[in-house]
């Protein structure tokens, strides 16, 4: 008989790339899916998907208010649905996860997407950053499945816990290459025509991402020759608007708040470069693996990066990009320029993406899930 799986997040469902592919995999090995994610007021509208998805509506919108009542009101949901395994994706659902699974005496495994603790949202908030090390250091120890993005952070939790993880890389489908959307006719007419088409996408742009100071490097591109299209949310996109205002960047830069990933697929195929520039400043960084940089290999776009652990891995073993040696606005620029005046090195760089694409996909990568759960069913059959 099929298991359901119970998969918990907190993010935005329209957005979460990563937890749609979980569900579709799962269900496609003959599992029975429930996804619940929470709904804030700027939230997109949910379409239809093949699996049933919800989401949980909060009054409070923002911090230590909004995941606390995210946390009670899932927990008390998952004490009422059917439900054979609980799923959680990442820290900020595991209170909720962890202990409604406790109760109903149901396997529990745990997707985490960050080092949590070494996220740069959490630093000069020693209070907070307490809480939720409490809050890991309690369920982590107790947990027996457990998986996350990258080798990186896996090495990170075996030293923290003496636990063995498994990494599952959140790259897309193999299938979906090559598939486009047609664009709404609004995001269409914001992309630049006859320019070189500059991308930086992601639904988390927050502190240390580099976004202030590639705002800034576009005041040293010719706008007639370079434009940027920043797309998507996060706790620092309204500062990236003022910015964009203040440094009367506006015939250069276009800003584009989140967008189906279905749609936001379209748009990366239309970019020459692909921009993923976090800071080493803090360990998550320093040890992550972005989503974006798979999303813009597999639609066949080279990348600029910073020099992280995880990415130098991507970038030199199938050269498809190059990297920045510091933040400084200026050099940012001159790297861009650099690259755009090589059509040589950038076709060489594009058609190296097709690699990629053939190596590290969804439907191996899926395996892994599949596997970790048909361990958690020999363990309830």
């Amino acid at each position: 008989m099929a298991k359901r799986v119970v998969i918990s997040v907190i993010s935005d469902l329209v957005t979460d790339q990563r937890v749609h592919k979980v569900s579709l995999t799962l269900q496609e090995a003959g599992h029975d899916v429930l996804l619940i994610g929470a709904k804030r007021r700027s939230s997109l509208s949910l379409s239809a998907r093949s699996y049933p998805a919800t989401r949980i509506r909060t009054l409070f919108q923002k911090k230590v208010f909004f995941y606390g009542e995210f946390n009670l009101r899932l927990f008390f949901r998952l004490l009422r649905v059917k439900g054979d395994i609980f799923l959680g994706n990442d820290l900020d659902v595991m209170p909720a996860v962890w202990l409604a699974g406790r109760i109903r005496r149901k396997p529990v495994v745990y997707d985490t997407h960050e080092y949590y603790l070494g996220m740069p949202e959490l630093d000069g908030r020693p209070l907070v950053k307490k809480i939720w090390q409490r809050i890991e250091q309690f369920i982590f120890p107790r947990l027996r499945y457990i998986y996350t993005i990258c080798d990186s952070f896996c090495e990170l939790y075996r030293k923290d816990y003496g636990k063995t993880l498994r990494a599952v890389r959140n790259v897309p489908y193999r299938r979906s290459a090559g598939i486009d959307q047609p664009l709404p006719p609004d995001i269409e007419k914001k992309l630049p025509r006859n320019k070189f088409f500059l991308l930086f996408q992601g639904a988390g742009i927050n502190p240390q991402r580099g976004v202030e100071e590639l705002v800034m490097a576009m005041s040293h591109l010719d706008p007639a020759s370079f434009h940027l299209v920043i797309i998507g949310g996060g706790d620092i996109f309204d500062r990236i608007i003022d910015l964009v205002k203040e440094k009367g960047l506006s015939d250069r830069i276009t800003l584009i708040p989140k967008i189906p990933f279905e749609v936001l697929r379209s748009v990366t195929r239309r970019a020459d470069l692909g921009l993923s520039l976090d800071k080493p400043t803090n360990i998550n960084h320093i040890y992550g693996l972005p989503n974006k940089i798979f999303d813009y290999l597999h639609s066949g776009v080279p990348v600029l990066v910073s020099r992280l652990a995880e990415l130098e891995k991507i970038v030199d073993q199938y050269e498809v990009g190059d990297y920045i040696d510091n933040h400084d606005p200026a050099h940012i620029a001159a790297r861009i320029e650099a690259i755009s005046h090589d059509p040589v090195k950038l076709k060489k760089w594009k058609n190296n993406t097709l690699r990629v694409i053939e190596e590290l996909n969804w439907e191996k990568e899926g395996r892994i899930v599949v596997e970790i759960f048909e361990q958690v069913e020999q363990e309830i059959s």
